[in-house]
């Protein structure tokens, strides 16, 4: 077993006394660890845990590495075993109908629901698979056929970011275990907002955008009464940021790359900068992918271009590795190319569960392969790339929380060293105004979170 520091004691203290909670450490705190380890302290057998499908390894190795109990470990899809049991699920076999019968015909002393951000909205099918069904606008949760109801709402929700978008984001976890807290007060000047829509107004600034001569949507553009939202959630959350624990934050950066003015005129030519704007300001990530797709994979083959001279000369002033972050595959295909004489692994949503561990180890524990090159979508989260203390976006994701939850893969206990940040932008490019339109939603989100 390995030995835990001093916080993750403290966080695995802080869920063993609750019969729900929220762990909401940043990520490379050591969540996993402390739950299973509160687990351990209040000797419950069965354990469901929900989590990403990269997610299943990580926890089957960290029950090895943190808990003393003898439990079987099972990581579905697989048949599960009487006794003391671990079933390790992803968030998309919980909508599965075969594997969700299964799960549901057990009881269980535990369900942790890891990266439990992925349950934020009342409509999908994963949070009505773990949550139950909101009807009436909330007002009522069907949870006859929910995972948590399997657990006796003895559920532990853990994530670093448990607001990805906006306050909204919540609302399923507080009304399905912590209902009380949406309840009115009247002595604090609390309303009811056991109804969504209520929650909704009450603590996120709504537009109206117009989509047609017919049709308006509501769209999320900041937070608003959130001191109010963090009163109410109170003890439910324990959240400790890496600096925190010891761990530095990232220093933040650009890396400006140079391109000629023909090659922007070409690469931006048709596109709407207004509406762009507009959309990137309303968090609206559809209509920004509408403008934005060809865009992007164009400049991301352009920077890839200049990012491999960039780091070429980088290794040559003493960098010894480095982590590259992108979206499109042939980004990726162009940085493995250009870079491949100083050694590049590195994964892509196609790459299976056992590969891309290899791949994480081999950059780990090899001199000579220096670079990582991580899809951002597939190589985001549940891994550790401290091996290296530079990270460069050549490529960025259109929500905040995906580029924070990258950036801190090469941030953990073991890092001694000031981890570099950096995002590649082509200079006069709409890109650079994006980037500072897309972060301002980190400052709502630090206001609610902030303990």
């Amino acid at each position: 077993m390995l030995t835990p520091h001093s916080h993750q004691i403290t966080g695995a203290l802080f869920l063993a006394g609750r019969k729900s909670a929220l762990l909401a450490d940043e990520p490379r705190v050591g969540k996993s660890g402390a739950a299973i380890m509160a687990a351990d302290l209040n000797l419950e057998a069965r354990i469901l845990v929900v989590t990403t499908a990269s997610g299943r390894a990580i926890w089957k190795k960290a029950f090895s590495d943190w808990s003393t109990f003898g439990r079987t470990i099972c990581v579905l899809p697989g048949r599960l075993t009487d006794g003391p049991l671990v079933a390790i699920v992803s968030w998309s076999g919980i909508t599965e109908a075969n594997t969700r019968a299964a799960l549901l015909a057990r009881q269980w002393d535990r369900v942790i629901l890891d990266e439990s951000h992925y349950a934020k909205s009342i409509e999908t099918k994963r949070t009505q698979a773990a949550y139950g069904n909101f009807l009436n606008d909330g007002q009522t949760v069907d949870a006859a056929t929910a995972l948590v109801r399997k657990a006796g709402e003895r559920v532990w929700p853990l994530t670093g970011t448990p607001m990805p978008n906006a306050p909204n984001d919540l609302y399923p976890m507080l009304r399905s275990l912590r209902p009380e807290c949406l309840l009115a007060d009247t002595g604090k000047g609390w309303p009811d907002v056991t109804k969504y829509q209520t929650f909704l107004h009450r603590y996120c600034v709504v537009r109206m955008k117009k989509i047609s001569n017919f049709r308006k949507i509501p769209v999320v553009v900041g937070g608003r009464n959130l001191p109010e939202l963090r009163a109410r959630i109170g003890d439910f959350m324990l959240r400790r940021t890496q600096q925190d624990v010891g761990i530095l934050e990232p220093i933040y950066d650009t890396l400006p790359l140079t391109v000629s003015p023909a090659m922007l005129r070409e690469a931006e030519k048709d596109l709407d900068r207004s509406a762009i704007l507009t959309a990137a300001q309303e968090g609206n990530t559809k209509e920004l992918e509408m403008h934005l797709g060809p865009l992007r994979r164009i400049t991301g083959a352009i920077k890839a271009k200049a990012v491999v001279k960039a780091v070429l000369e980088e290794f040559e002033c003493g960098l010894d590795k480095i982590v590259l972050a992108y979206w499109h595959k042939e980004v990726g295909d162009i940085l493995a190319e250009g870079l491949s004489r100083v050694g590049v692994v590195g994964f892509d949503g196609s790459v299976d569960l056992q590969n891309r561990q290899k791949a994480v180890e081999q950059f780990s524990t090899d001199p000579k392969t220096h670079v990582f090159l991580g899809q951002i979508a597939a190589a985001g989260e549940a891994i550790d790339l401290s091996a290296a203390a530079n990270l460069l976006f050549v490529e960025t994701a259109m929500q905040p929380a995906q580029m924070k939850q990258m950036s801190l893969r090469i941030t953990n206990t073991q890092q001694t060293r000031q981890a570099l940040v950096r995002v590649a932008a082509l200079e006069g490019s709409i890109d650079e105004a994006l980037q500072t339109l897309l972060m301002r939603k980190w400052a709502a989100i630090r206001e609610v979170l902030a303990t």
